[in-house]
């Protein structure tokens, strides 16, 4: 099998799982992984033949893909930014929005002093933690989350990319330890908002391979999040910080209606896509 013969057969299995281009996105993560090439050297040697090794990982991961096993667990690595992070099905796939999010945070606090803390609360692999403290070495940052094993990743993450970030196992639900944590100048998180009921309505390689404690939350109450965030946030957030969230569009509304109502001035953002899905909310 050939590279050009291996790249055709992986978009042309792919087509109708993914739409084309990410199809064409996804085989393009694997060829490169396979041969250790980026595009431009794929095509000047598209001729060339896969060897053995390379033939069993290119039917294994196919294998994977074909189950809908995202490319990212396959590969164990995703891109935040500029910086890979190694993942699994223990921690959430970092997603664009998440990084616009994390970019947000950094340009309306260029002008913050050295040594200010920031807290992510539900760091998973640890993508927004990371990439903060490659952007801003001089803040203090603290990623926390509920799951060890994603903790370990975002560790082990923090290593990789030589991003000195601490991190904790705590339950932001549960008022006893988020009693223990210390005051903090900013407070950034993607945390679950999609309800219970709209989980058939996503894709496999979503619902089926994604921690689910890290995407969903209880039809009854799908701002819940927020709400102890925001509540957290009334208790420690030091005075001139802020707080910047993830959100889901369809609760914009609800999420704002109650930050306001306990005193917040708020800034609501759009993504790329021109959907509202970030917020700042911060005290008078």
């Amino acid at each position: 099998m050939t590279i050009e013969d291996a790249n055709r057969l992986l978009i042309a299995s792919l087509t109708g799982l993914y739409d084309e281009r990410e199809a064409a996105s996804v085989s393009s993560l694997v060829m490169e992984r396979l041969t250790g090439m980026p595009k431009g050297l794929r095509v000047l040697n598209k001729t060339a033949s896969f060897t053995n090794r390379q033939q069993e990982l290119f039917q294994d991961w196919l294998t994977q893909l074909l189950r809908f096993r995202p490319v990212q667990y396959i590969l164990g690595e995703a891109w935040f930014g500029p910086f890979p992070f190694y993942v699994d099905e223990n921690v959430l796939i970092p997603r664009p929005e998440t990084e616009e999010l994390a970019d947000w945070l950094l340009k309306d606090n260029a002008d913050r002093p050295m040594g200010s803390g920031v807290l992510d609360i539900g760091t998973g692999s640890g993508c927004i933690a990371v990439y903060l403290k490659k952007k801003r070495k001089d803040f203090s940052i603290l990623g926390i989350d509920i799951s060890e094993a994603a903790l370990e990743i975002a560790k082990k993450n923090s290593l990789a990319n030589e991003a000195e970030t601490e991190f904790l196992l705590c339950d932001i639900r549960d008022p006893a330890q988020r009693d223990k944590l210390s005051p903090v100048d900013l407070i950034i998180s993607n945390p679950p908002y999609i309800p219970e009921r709209q989980k058939t309505s996503l894709d496999k390689h979503v619902k089926d391979f994604e921690p689910a404690v890290a995407l969903f939350v209880p039809d009854e109450d799908p701002i819940l999040y927020y709400k102890i965030i925001g509540d957290f946030a009334i208790e420690k957030l030091l005075p001139g910080g802020a707080v910047f969230l993830e959100i889901h569009h369809d609760f914009a509304n609800d999420i704002t209606e109650w930050y306001r109502l306990r005193g917040f001035l708020l800034e609501l953002k759009k993504d790329f896509s021109g959907n509202n899905r970030m917020i700042k909310a911060f005290l008078s």
